[in-house]
């Protein structure tokens, strides 16, 4: 399936090179008030490790790609891959947009004292991509049919279909964990345990997604 591409590796891409255009254009906003800002090798250095962590969605979605390519299209496989394609470009998409948004919300404090605060931030929506890969590589698991292994059944494509419906719709736990992260009017030490909880709250959906997913998937 040529579009495997696509989903795989130029959607979680593309969410990357947003993500770093949008929070490399905050720190040139911050540097406009603060002199010498991008000077600093701190601040270089801290960009340098966020855009590290948006690169998390392509590495999983190239094991993915590799996996899928194994699979045998059929008529009744292919609508399940593509399906499956869409919900981890989905998932790859808002966990990357939705770590930007975080280090931008903070803007100077995600390069100073409170770096390390917000990469903790930030990486509580990447469990989102990580849940969602989880759940296509057993779908994956599903759709590969060994030599001697039945065809696909339509029963098992539609709860392989299913739970990757009920993941997509887990994805939407990421920006949600980003807003959450974002009602406190300044993050400091006082605020940050605050912050951190409201934005495990909005992991929660995620958890519930992930759970019934995996009770929709076929066992064989």
């Amino acid at each position: 399936m040529e579009e495997l591409l696509l989903y795989f590796l130029l959607a979680p891409a593309t969410a990357y090179a947003l993500a770093a255009l949008w929070v490399r254009r905050t720190m040139r906003a911050i540097a406009e008030r603060e002199l010498g800002f991008l000077r600093k090798t701190g601040a270089t250095s801290r960009f340098f490790v966020f855009l590290a962590l948006f690169t998390v969605p392509i590495v999983f979605g190239l094991t993915l790609l590799l996996q899928a390519q194994r699979v045998q299209e059929t008529p009744v496989s292919d609508p399940v891959l593509r399906l499956l394609g869409w919900t981890f470009a989905l998932a790859a998409a808002l966990t990357v947009l939705s770590e930007a948004w975080i280090v931008v919300r903070w803007k100077a404090a995600s390069f100073k004292d409170m770096f390390a605060r917000v990469l903790v931030l930030t990486v509580i929506p990447e469990t989102v991509v990580v849940w969602t890969l989880t759940i296509c590589i057993l779908a994956i698991g599903v759709l590969q049919r060994g030599p001697a292994e039945p065809p696909l059944s339509s029963a098992s494509a539609a709860g392989v279909s299913l739970a990757l419906e009920i993941m997509m719709l887990g994805s939407a736990a990421a920006p949600l964990s980003a807003f959450l992260s974002t009602r406190q009017p300044v993050l400091n030490m006082s605020t940050f345990r605050r912050v951190l909880l409201w934005t495990v709250a909005g992991d929660v959906l995620a958890v519930v997604c992930l759970a019934l997913s995996v009770s929709q998937m076929p066992r064989t």
